[in-house]
């Protein structure tokens, strides 16, 4: 009887020390669940984060937050400010004159060849603030004629150059040359004119071969298209626009030097 109760008691407490041992190692295991799903949620939830504040500066408005920017562009406006009164003592006192234009666009073109060296003159001289606002909308209105013409997207292209052109400090010029070379409605720009448009407008040397490179990487695509954003909310309907002292001008005082002029002189009083 004895022999019997103490292999009775063994087989127990056997049993028993397995049972606990088995327990033991489930535990283990759904710690080890936890922790790697908890690791596991924890990085899903930092790329949500990541996500939504990249979305977040993405489509505040659908701007870009994160976009380069030419040099002396600003966020509020998103145009290129040409001209040595900008950086005068007394800068807000001199009329600003902004300047909605798609660089395929005829009748901006028209108004570059009337009043473009005007003002550039009142410009350079520190007469007035000019502030090109680039739009882009003709993409969209010529996009079966550029691209059989192999050039589609000619605004955004051009626009992009004249960002890269900022920068080589030949804005004002290169939006001359520019216009002045505007193919054919349909045709568009390819990226070699606008890369012999840069040397006419007098992008040489090292700072030729950084043009290239900004414009082949489309380095200000995002800065293009925020400017479209803003051309939109603007409701801007038509180009080229022009906004004196945030007075928009009648196109045929815009197109009129003499006309032009004496407006930025009444608005200089």
């Amino acid at each position: 009887m004895a022999t019997n109760n103490q292999g009775s008691r063994a087989a127990r407490e056997a049993a028993a020390a397995a049972r606990a041992q088995a327990k033991a190692e489930q535990n283990a295991r759904e710690r080890k669940i936890q922790i790697i799903g908890g690791a596991v949620v924890l990085l899903v939830v930092a790329v949500l984060v990541v996500i939504g504040v990249n979305a977040a500066k993405k489509n505040a408005g659908g701007i870009d937050g994160s976009a380069a920017l030419p040099k002396g562009v600003t966020t509020d406006t998103y145009g290129v400010k040409v001209g040595t009164a900008w950086k005068l003592a007394n800068a807000d006192s001199i009329p600003k004159l902004e300047l909605w234009e798609d660089f395929q666009c005829p009748a901006c073109k028209f108004a570059e060849e009337k009043s473009g060296s005007t003002i550039a003159k009142l410009a350079k001289t520190g007469k007035l603030r000019v502030e090109y606002r680039p739009t882009i909308f003709l993409d969209a209105n010529l996009t079966a004629e550029n691209t059989a013409s192999g050039n589609p997207d000619s605004s955004l292209l051009a626009t992009m150059a004249f960002g890269c052109a900022t920068d080589a400090g030949k804005a004002q010029e290169f939006h001359k040359t520019v216009f002045a070379n505007q193919p054919e409605e349909g045709k568009g720009y390819s990226a070699g004119v606008l890369n012999n448009y840069a040397q006419e407008s007098g992008i040489s040397g090292q700072k030729l071969f950084t043009f290239n490179d900004c414009l082949t990487s489309k380095k200000y695509n995002g800065w293009v298209q925020n400017s479209y954003v803003k051309f939109n909310a603007a409701g801007v309907t038509s180009t080229p626009t022009g906004i004196l002292n945030g007075k928009a001008l009648d196109n045929d005082v815009l197109t009129d030097p003499k006309a032009l002029t004496k407006a930025i002189q009444d608005a200089t009083k």
